[in-house]
């Protein structure tokens, strides 16, 4: 079922999409990473900031849109 979530959320052409699993996070279509260490990472997306905060956290996959975060994720955030 994964595929045809990520497929439907690829065809539906969004400004983005974040997908949280038990181990990571899947952001599609951020605009730039403004911070990154191993307990904070934030990310640019259209209309806010996305603040990730946790342990051991490290991107696994990265392309102009896409991003692959594992880690322990202790909390989530916005910031305009």
């Amino acid at each position: 079922m994964k595929i045809v979530k990520n497929l439907t959320n690829f065809l539906k052409d969004q400004e983005y999409y974040i997908d949280m699993f038990a181990n990571s996070l899947h952001i599609y279509s951020y605009l730039d990473l403004i911070s990154l260490s191993d307990n904070l990472i934030e990310i640019k997306l259209k209309d806010f900031n996305l603040i990730i905060e946790g342990r051991n956290l490290i991107i696994v996959e990265m392309d102009n849109k896409e991003l692959l975060i594992k880690g322990i994720i202790n909390n989530m955030g916005f910031k305009r």
